[in-house]
């Protein structure tokens, strides 16, 4: 009988020695709580997907997957600009204090246009781009808060808008060079523009059908060259404009992911800001 309650009792203590071994192999501290870490593109568990839900409550809606995606990375982009941070799309402690302030309301949010009076200026300057936004009528357009960031600026119409209820318009003046690009459709315009600060680089017009102007025509300033296509454009989900800008001295299109999507979406805020 001593012998067996030995065993017993050398059974209980293996037991309690080897408990903690296992509970190391589930989810980590880190892993648990947003802030123990440092999140950047590529990162999984539970403390991304305290991110996302606290991108969401701020007002940068984002599925939450537990997967730091891109579409996160942009929705942290978008808050780091609108808080006055480095837009490097990493989630340190400055942009988690900011982040909380902005979940709890305190301090300056997502990107929300201020309310004007009287009529819009018809092709307004805000930036200093002396542009007009690209799609109308301005009322079928979903506020900034919902816009992401890509190679250019995924903007979403209402009610998934498209067709004639959704007319892309020239951002300014030049010249249509080119229609149709990979992955945005075979009738994407892109706009070489002829003035203004931007003067020689060129405006793509993602995920439109149909092209309304040819290649080779000189289009005028808020004139119609497209529409926002219905269904599935190029690699889409559903009706939106990708607007995105060439960097200087490069290709017609396009740029890599994030590297001239700040630039646009600085302008495409500013216009609709003063339009709204």
């Amino acid at each position: 009988m001593r012998r067996i309650a030995i065993s017993i009792a050398c059974v209980a203590l293996a037991g309690a020695f080897v408990a903690p071994a296992a509970a190391s192999s589930g989810p980590s501290v880190h892993a648990a709580n947003l802030g123990g870490r440092v999140l950047r593109a590529g990162m999984t568990g539970s403390d991304v997907r305290e991110l996302q839900r606290s991108l969401t409550r701020a007002g940068y809606p984002v599925t939450v997957t537990g997967r730091f995606n891109k579409r996160t990375r942009s929705a942290v982009i978008r808050l780091q600009r609108a808080r006055g941070l480095d837009a490097d799309g990493v989630v340190g402690p400055r942009t988690l204090a900011e982040l909380k302030k902005a979940a709890s309301g305190g301090g300056t949010g997502a990107v929300t246009p201020p309310t004007t009076t009287g009529p819009p200026p018809t092709n307004p300057p805000p930036t200093g781009s002396g542009w007009t936004f690209p799609i109308r009528p301005l009322k079928v357009v979903l506020p900034p808060s919902t816009w992401t960031l890509d190679q250019g600026v995924d903007i979403p119409t209402l009610n998934r808008a498209c067709g004639a209820d959704a007319v892309l318009v020239a951002v300014g003046s030049g010249t249509i060079v080119r229609e149709g690009i990979s992955g945005f459709g075979d009738s994407a315009p892109v706009l070489r523009l002829d003035s203004g600060r931007y003067a020689g680089r060129h405006v793509y017009y993602g995920h439109a059908q149909p092209a309304l102007v040819p290649v080779g025509a000189h289009v005028t300033q808020g004139q119609p060259i497209a529409q926002v296509g219905c269904g599935r454009v190029g690699i889409s989900s559903g009706p939106h404009l990708e607007i995105g800008i060439s960097v200087s001295g490069g290709p017609n299109c396009c740029p890599s992911w994030g590297q001239t999507s700040g630039l646009m979406l600085a302008e495409m805020v500013g216009l609709y800001s003063v339009l709204k």
